[in-house]
């Protein structure tokens, strides 16, 4: 049991900001402590081995953390001590900013739901490579990737600059970059998935990627861009061909949505914001389904969105996911989700009878 589990209790009775802030300030504390090592030993020990290779990477299993729970980077040693296969960490913005006002962050526990309208807080680009630059040398174990978007105030027509000054920053620390062009708490930031708009950003970072690869001695960071669920197949094609022209890497499958269960009377499915959680599941696992058919298998996928048990992961991963990410299931059911998550895909990939676990999904999906 991590620290996380045992104050998890009663951080579930309080204000649900101010209970992340409390998780996150005793993940950094343990991040910057001689204890770290310990809390590998404990934990990611016990978490199985189940390698796969993507992207260039080496993961020790295909289990990630998705970007918006270590949005300042101040949290993600601690994380992999916890056992993840790779921990995203960000949205960063260029400048600092608040994000929304008054009250953001929504549980729904009978439902295991999250709706929140945080708006890209972000303590900004020098405080957040400050805080890498305190955290080096960072677990070698586990790839990082770094989510980056652009500030609120700033307009569409001016937000490659956003971006591409938050990958020149970024890029020496990360393993992989993801573009965040689908958040739906930042006005019209979604508009950036028109293809016209989406061509021209990625075609700006592909040119990027050239330039901050020659100034780090060829180290070439893979791009992802990060979609919304709320698309129809045809965006979901356009994305994809824009992608797949411009040489972007992967796609990371889904952010939050917009949609609110029909049947549903409680009143906090009032609130706006993006909703994440057991809920997303069919939609996330949906649209995977549609990006691996339009990628063709040119693209590593991550896929993203309600997985609170290895059935969920598996079956994102039957629907052309190569990894996936969790979140609201650590919020809800502790980080002992990661041990249960890979320990269940382990024994899902068994009857496959493959030493390699990209093979046994492979030979899975076409039993399917």
């Amino acid at each position: 049991m991590s620290a996380y589990d045992l104050i998890r209790p009663a951080l579930m009775r309080i204000d649900e900001e101010r209970a992340h802030k409390l998780a996150l300030r005793l993940l950094g504390r343990v991040s910057r402590s001689r204890h770290l090592t310990a809390l590998e030993i404990l934990l990611a020990d016990r978490v199985p081995q189940l390698p796969i290779s993507r992207l260039g990477l080496s993961f020790k299993n295909p289990v990630g953390l998705a970007a918006g729970f270590d949005k300042d980077g101040t949290a993600f040693p601690a994380l992999a001590g916890i056992g993840f296969g790779f921990v995203e960490i960000g949205t960063v913005t260029p400048k600092p900013q608040r994000g929304n006002p008054g009250r953001r962050l929504f549980r729904i526990d009978r439902d295991e739901v999250i709706i929140n309208r945080m708006g890209f807080n972000s303590c900004g680009l020098d405080s957040f490579c400050h805080n890498l630059d305190s955290l080096m040398p960072f677990p070698e174990s586990m790839p990082l990737g770094i989510n980056i978007g652009k500030n609120s105030d700033t307009p569409n027509d001016r937000a490659i600059d956003d971006y591409l000054r938050c990958f020149k920053r970024v890029y020496k620390y990360a393993d992989y970059i993801a573009i965040n062009v689908s958040s739906p708490n930042t006005p019209e930031l979604r508009d950036l998935q028109q293809s016209s708009r989406l061509d021209e950003l990625l075609c700006a970072l592909s040119e990027q990627r050239i330039q901050s690869s020659a100034e780090y001695d060829d180290k070439t960071v893979p791009i992802a861009i990060k979609i919304s669920p709320d698309l129809d197949n045809d965006e979901i094609q356009a994305i994809v061909d824009t992608a797949r022209s411009r040489q972007i890497d992967a796609i990371i499958a889904t952010n939050t949505t917009t949609a609110r269960p029909e049947d549903s009377v409680h009143e906090t499915y009032q609130q706006s914001g993006g909703l994440s959680g057991r809920m997303l599941q069919s939609k996330s696992t949906q649209i995977i389904r549609t990006v691996s058919e339009a990628a063709e298998g040119s693209m590593t996928i991550i896929g993203c969105g309600g997985i609170f048990t290895p059935s969920d992961a598996w079956e994102k991963l039957l629907a052309g996911a190569h990894a996936v990410q969790i979140y609201s299931s650590m919020i809800f059911r502790g980080t002992g989700i990661v041990k249960q998550t890979v320990a269940g895909l382990l024994e899902l990939a068994k009857p496959y009878d493959s030493a390699d676990f990209a093979n046994a999904v492979a030979l899975a999906r076409l039993h399917q």
